[in-house]
């Protein structure tokens, strides 16, 4: 799904380095809006409530946005890809009039399905209403933002989803710092909640913008987590896996209460949430350049299979494909390992402006390098989607999981000096395995296309029918 994609690629098609910048920002703020959004938020509410926020407050107040988070990602993640699929063979008939349906149809499903279990937790907090109703429309408002993402990927308009992060920005900072100066905590989170509500809002509007609103649900996805049930299982154990290590620390001798419901490990926690900003260069590269060139060799393949070419011109095509992918990810692992040196020399600076411990800079050094091999593992596991191959993908993201949950278990026993490389040994684990099986796969992908392909049930013609020879 790299229709918004296409559309940037005619901003770099431009002569001007300002066409380029313009690309890139676009994709940046697409790519990772909510979370640059957050970042933001936090940097900037712990420079201004110095006077009317605590320590104890301030932690209280970033845990609760990554429950919020960690809970959308993980409930969304069982019908993300799911959905995703269904977009794609949507977009690929033609049938995008009902996309707005679906994904008012996907939200309620969601909602319904997680919201109660969600709101009971947050309902369980020691903390007013107000904070705890609050906590529970970030995640709302997370869900939905996560699915209108699937839908708009395949939209041209990246102005109005790149306005609508802005516009978000702007109104979490604002509202936050009106709302934080007269009501200290629930008010930092109540202008955060209100910018997030904002970009749901604006994202629901280019939505309805592009693809038009022509009934009031469209149930017809649910059916594929009976075509492609591996998809949901895909979707589950990689996001549990972004978060399990979080979860280990959390119960472990480094976490600590919170409130009743909520515990965190200030040691790892923060490191870790900056460390995946460096990542944010290679995600961008490869929305905006390795996504987009390897898709029209991909689609020449197929395409020369429905022309019913050659087996030489098919040869020529796989080819194609994997020169491409050879020469996009060879450029984009040089300059991902060049920002992460230059973010890991940083990490002095970076921890004395996010107001962290200096005991926690081996997390984050640790941290930058785990995110860059999450990085590859997550783009390999993105190309064996594109060839349809869930087995493998599966294995990947269940790799994954259970790696990170035992390794990460093994380095708390080992000691802080040890803090991260179970998120990393996890990250370097999946991504091999993710580049075996994609290797090998396209090393035989004529195979792979052709033996996975249903066969023709046998025509059995009547011996009283058979011609006369």
């Amino acid at each position: 799904m790299a229709g918004i994609g296409f559309k940037l690629q005619k901003l770099l098609a431009g002569d001007d380095y300002t066409s380029s910048l313009k690309a890139y920002a676009f994709s940046t703020l697409i790519t990772a809006g909510p979370f640059l959004i957050t970042v933001a938020l936090v940097l900037f509410i712990q420079r201004i409530s110095i006077r009317n926020l605590t320590p104890e407050s301030m932690a209280y107040l970033q845990c609760l946005i990554t429950y919020a988070y960690a809970l959308s990602l993980i409930t969304v993640g069982v019908c993300y890809l799911v959905l995703t699929r269904y977009v794609a063979d949507e977009y690929y008939r033609g049938h995008v009039s009902s996309f707005s349906a679906s994904f008012f149809s996907s939200y309620s499903v969601n909602l319904l399905v997680w919201g109660p279990p969600v709101l009971w937790f947050f309902a369980g907090l020691d903390a007013p209403w107000g904070l705890r109703l609050n906590a529970f429309l970030l995640y709302a408002l997370a869900v939905g933002t996560w699915l209108a993402m699937i839908f708009l990927s395949a939209a041209h308009g990246y102005w109005q989803v790149s306005r609508s992060f802005l516009w978000g920005l702007v109104v979490s900072l604002g509202l936050a710092w009106a709302l934080g100066r007269s009501h200290g905590l629930a008010g930092y989170l109540a202008g955060f909640v209100a910018g997030q509500a904002v970009v749901l809002g604006s994202l629901i509007h280019a939505l309805l913008e592009d693809f038009g609103y022509w009934e009031a649900r469209d149930h017809n996805w649910l059916r594929y987590f009976k075509i492609h049930p591996l998809l949901a299982g895909i979707g589950l154990f990689y996001n549990l896996g972004i978060w399990i290590d979080k979860f280990v620390f959390w119960l472990s001798r480094e976490g600590s209460w919170l409130d009743p419901r909520l515990r965190y490990a200030q040691i790892y926690d923060s490191p870790m949430f900056f460390a995946y900003l460096s990542i944010l260069p290679s995600l961008v590269y490869f929305f905006l350049q390795v996504e987009t060139d390897f898709f029209f060799k991909y689609h020449d393949y197929y395409q020369a299979i429905e022309d019913q070419e050659s087996l030489e011109v098919l040869e020529r095509r796989r080819r194609l494909i994997v020169a491409s992918l050879r020469y996009s990810l060879k450029r984009l692992l040089i300059m991902q390992a060049i920002f992460s040196t230059f973010f890991i020399l940083a990490v002095p600076w970076i921890v004395s402006v996010a107001g962290m411990n200096p005991i926690q800079m081996s997390v984050l050094r640790v941290g930058v390098w785990s995110s860059f091999l999450q990085a590859g593992s997550l783009i390999f596991l993105n190309i064996l989607l594109y060839f349809d191959h869930q087995k493998e993908a599966l294995h990947v993201a269940g790799l994954f999981c259970l790696l990170n949950a035992a390794c990460t278990a093994i380095t708390l026993r080992l000691g802080l000096p040890f803090y991260g490389y179970g998120y990393g040994v996890a990250c370097f684990g999946s991504m091999l395995l993710a580049l075996y099986y994609l290797n090998e796969r396209l090393r035989l992908l004529h195979y792979w296309t052709f033996m996975r392909q249903a066969l023709p049930r046998p025509v059995v013609v009547p011996d009283d029918e058979a011609a006369p020879l």
